[in-house]
């Protein structure tokens, strides 16, 4: 081996090792050029070779600081080589660790003040520890705490303090070594540390501080998780070694109770193991009470826990295995109400867990089993043969407590009916209900049950009882109607069912000993009430299978058949039973006059089916079929009048008016006469029938018992004139109305609009011009009561009144001497202009548009005027001139006028806002201002803006 390239190698790893001393001479510094052999293999060397190469580069150097790196190296090697043969030997009485002892101890003496022997004293401590000599460790880790308190590893050196002091049993020394861990900042120790630190305290009866710490072993290991399974095998066990240990801490504490009272366990995850685990641990010691309120004090805090039913099993089988079988009943109940189908645990309704459901299931069934019995035990103890017979009060409260019992049974056994739909059981749970229903003496109840076993089971579960279950619903109707008053309506209605009940039975078990005599029962009470289907069955084939029928049998037959056919609601095929029934009987006579009745009732009836549908004239020709068939029928005119609204709603106007005008002649006191008048003006204006409908209205306005009604009929009579273009008619009900009607508001404005559009029409302009002012009045001290309505009248109004003033000015010519005509002319002028503007003020798009732009057309009209009035005669050429200047430069502002409001208008298209006036505002504007409205991309522009 080339000695110079080891001891080279052992150099480099020196200088990383002395990098660190500031100021001191390093290899690195070494000028030293050794001879390289690189082709030549490496040889391994062993511990003693390399303490050799070590020992040989002491003597090379001076530096007191470099040998002792060296001798430290040197130390560590013996360090190395005994953990090496410890491990390679089985004979653990040997010491393997002196001579790393020694080198160390030597190194401490010889360097007492090097700030490197933190690192030492925590070699030799661990050396000390290995060979088995804890005082000595101790010594030196207490050396090395106190000393070197920035140790890297300082709180490893307190960890491995407090492991000897623990198993010294000096736990308040160990208590201080381990929460001098948790505080220094040492992350790989602090789990184990809290959880050392818990013992500690344990052993020093330090119950709720040991808890502290492991609660915070639990918080640091479970994390969000909780459950064990999800951790790693090694944090496994020290869960549950932190587990039990909370167990003993908390039963010194005073058990599960005590659980809600250490801090960070509310509602932690893992919360859950600490109760079962402390469930499990009193379990195991037979304290089952005290296990059992472990399990039932988490259920109690945390009911919605997923964990909750578990543990509340656990619960249940701990007062079992104890010998509490009550406790441990009552239990199953307060499982099945928290857990089940009817409890607001999550997701219950909608399906049970996989763990809960074999649980419910047999829970529901020894609560079912057990209430029972108990019912049957206790109404065995008050019948008449018992043993020691009960009397008075006693023997009532007994009964009184196994009919609770059985009701009890009854509730379960159907909750197991519906938590397991289709379990092969849920017949032969039904027939217990039943029967646990019956003995209670609750028939009604019972008898559901009776006959779902006995005709409409699920499986085979109760085959063998179907037919008893059969013959016990029928028991059951004839206990519950002979508890009923005879002849009463809740008597018949189970009779009814009774004899529906027996047939089902004869039916279905033909071959049972006890159908002869059901059928017989049956055939007894047909006749007496009303078995709708089955009336109907075998009276059709009665009449089919007896062609020789008697006349009145076969007549009862018919009509046994339509009356069932009538609450089946199937009227159409009762109204021809009904028909059939008739033939059979003589005209005149009053059966007669009934079955007619019976059947204009089936044809009405069908007529309302129809009208349900889509088929409505259909029923609307039913309707009116009563009419025809049965024309003396009470229902004949609701009858005519139900086909008229139909008629109306179709718009069949032609077909209806004769309907009513028939009903008014007939039925002029009916319930329904009121509405004939109405309909019939209506359904002449909707045919535009504007006469008729006109004279049918003002017979409302006069006539109609309501006061509401008779304002409408007025307004629309008023209407109806205007439509028929009799103006004056329209205008002296539209200025009835008005006077008359002062509220509502709106028809009362639309009223006064009427009558100026009337008046304009009859060329009335002085009373057009009343109702003008009207309105605008109307309007403007409406308040309120002012819409969107009201203010479009107003603003009409006052642009016809400014279309008036503006004809006027139109009218109205200049002559000379123009003084007094251009006066009159401008009066007329502000006139329209006043109103024109009012009616902008409004804000109304159509007015604002409108009114600007006939403002600009009279300015323009103004100024033309102006320009074209008569010259005074007499005046010379010149005079004439000066006398035209003039006038012109009068016009020019009114040119300027109607540039600006024509302008201003035109500018509403740039807006976005478009209409007719704003249109002719441009139009105007091209010969106005040729210049800039006249060009072809002005236009374009224009209409690109307004799109």
């Amino acid at each position: 081996m080339n000695k110079h390239w080891v001891s080279l190698s052992l150099l480099a790893f020196l200088v990383a090792g002395c990098a660190s001393n500031n100021g001191s001479k390093t290899l690195g510094q070494l000028k030293y050029s050794p001879e390289r052999e690189p082709e030549a293999p490496v040889e391994k060397m062993n511990h003693e070779q390399v303490r050799a190469e070590y020992e040989e580069l002491i003597d090379l150097f001076e530096d007191k600081q470099l040998k002792e790196q060296i001798e430290r190296r040197i130390a560590d090697v013996y360090m190395m080589e005994g953990v090496q043969d410890s491990q390679n030997s089985s004979d653990y009485s040997k010491s393997y660790y002196l001579d790393a002892i020694k080198s160390y101890k030597e190194i401490l003496e010889k360097y007492p003040n090097s700030p490197d022997n933190a690192e030492v004293l925590y070699q030799l401590a661990k050396a000390y520890d290995m060979e088995g000599k804890q005082a000595e460790a101790l010594r030196m880790l207490e050396q090395l705490t106190s000393r070197h308190p920035y140790y890297p590893n300082i709180g490893e050196a307190y960890f491995r303090k407090g492991d000897i002091y623990f198993s010294a049993q000096r736990y308040k020394q160990a208590e201080q070594a381990y929460f001098a861990v948790t505080q220094s900042g040492a992350e790989k120790f602090q789990v184990n540390a809290h959880y050392m630190l818990g013992w500690s305290r344990y052993k020093q009866h330090n119950y709720r501080g040991s808890l502290t710490s492991y609660v915070y072993v639990m918080k640091n290991l479970f994390g969000d998780a909780s459950d064990v399974a999800t951790l790693a095998k090694p944090q496994q066990s020290m869960v549950k070694d932190s587990l039990h240990s909370m167990s003993l801490a908390l039963d010194k504490l005073g058990g599960a109770a005590a659980i809600k009272t250490v801090d960070g366990l509310d509602n932690a995850p893992y919360v859950w193991l600490l109760y079962e685990t402390l469930g499990d641990f009193y379990l195991e010691k037979e304290l089952y009470q005290e296990s059992a309120d472990a399990f039932k004090s988490y259920v109690l805090e945390y009911p919605r826990s997923e964990k909750a039913p578990n543990l509340h099993k656990k619960l249940v089988e701990t007062y079992e295995q104890g010998g509490f079988p009550t406790a441990a009943l009552e239990e199953k109940a307060t499982y099945v109400a928290a857990y089940g189908i009817r409890s607001s645990f999550p997701g219950a309704k909608q399906s049970l867990r996989d763990d809960v459901e074999p649980v419910i299931k047999d829970y529901l069934q020894v609560l079912a089993q057990h209430h029972h019995a108990t019912g049957q035990d206790l109404l065995a103890s008050t019948s008449a043969d018992a043993e020691s017979p009960l009397e008075g009060a006693k023997k009532s409260a007994r009964k009184q407590e196994a009919v609770s019992s059985l009701t009890l049974a009854a509730g379960y056994y159907q909750e197991f009916i519906e938590t397991f739909p289709q379990d092969p059981a849920v017949d032969s749970m039904r027939f217990l209900k039943a029967e646990v229903l019956f003995q209670a003496e609750l028939y009604e109840q019972a008898v559901v049950d009776y006959e779902l076993v006995a005709y409409q089971p699920v499986g085979a579960s109760a085959k063998d009882k179907a037919a008893d279950a059969g013959y016990a619903a029928i028991i059951c109707y004839e206990r519950i109607v002979s508890a009923l008053k005879e002849g009463s309506r809740a008597a018949r209605k189970w009779q009814s069912n009774a004899v529906e009940s027996m047939l089902q039975f004869a039916e279905t078990f033909d071959s049972d000993k006890r159908s002869p005599a059901v059928l017989t029962s049956a055939a007894e009470a047909m006749f007496d009430i009303d078995q709708y289907q089955r009336a109907i069955d075998i009276t059709q084939a009665l009449i089919a299978n007896n062609t020789n029928l008697d006349k009145s049998l076969k007549k009862t037959a018919y009509g046994i058949m339509a009356h069932s056919y009538i609450k089946l609601e199937d009227y159409a095929a009762a109204e021809a039973s009904y028909a059939s029934q008739r033939d059979l009987i003589a005209s005149g006579s009053d059966e007669y006059t009934q079955v007619s009745e019976r059947l204009a009732t089936a044809i009405y009836k069908r007529a309302e089916q129809l009208a349900t549908g889509e088929a409505n004239l259909e029923a609307a020709d039913h309707f009116l079929k009563i009419k025809s068939l049965t024309p003396d029928a009470e229902i004949r005119a609701t009858a005519q009048y139900d086909a008229v609204t139909i008629l109306l709603t179709l718009e069949e106007w032609e077909r209806a008016i004769p309907e009513l005008q028939e009903l008014m002649a007939n039925y002029p006191k009916h319930t329904l006469a009121v509405n004939f008048p109405r309909q019939l003006a209506f359904a002449y204006e909707q045919s535009e029938q504007w006469a008729l409908a006109a004279t049918a209205y003002e017979h409302l306005m006069n006539k109609d018992p309501e006061a509401e009604v008779r304002r409408e009929a007025h307004f629309l009579a008023a209407t109806m004139h205007e439509k028929n273009k009799n103006h004056a008619a329209a205008a002296d009900l539209f200025k009835s109305y008005a006077y008359q009607y002062e509220t509502p508001f709106e028809p009362r404005m639309e009223a006064r609009y009427h009558l100026a559009t009337n008046y304009e029409a009859m060329g009335e302009e002085g009373k057009k011009l009343y109702w003008l002012r009207r309105i605008i009045d109307g309007d403007r001290k409406g308040g309120n009561l002012r819409t969107d309505r009201s203010r479009w009248l107003g603003a009409w109004a006052n642009m016809e009144y400014g279309n008036y003033f503006a004809a006027e000015f139109n009218k109205t010519r200049l002559r000379l001497p123009l003084i007094k005509s251009l006066s009159r002319k401008n009066e007329k002028l502000q006139s329209a202009l006043q109103r024109y503007q009012q009616a902008a003020e409004y804000g109304i798009l159509e007015f604002v548009t409108e009114s600007s732009y006939k403002i600009g057309s009279l300015y323009q009209v103004f100024a033309t005027e102006l320009r074209s009035s008569p010259v005074p005669s007499g005046l010379s050429k010149s005079d004439k001139a000066t006398y035209r200047e003039i006038i012109e430069q009068q016009a020019v502002p009114f040119d300027d006028l109607a540039r600006d409001v024509h302008t201003a208008n035109v500018s509403r298209a740039w807006e976005g806002e478009f209409n007719p006036w704003i249109e002719k505002s441009f139009a105007e504007m091209q010969v106005l201002n040729p210049i800039r409205f006249a060009k072809q991309e002005i236009i374009v522009s224009y209409g690109d803006e307004i799109r």
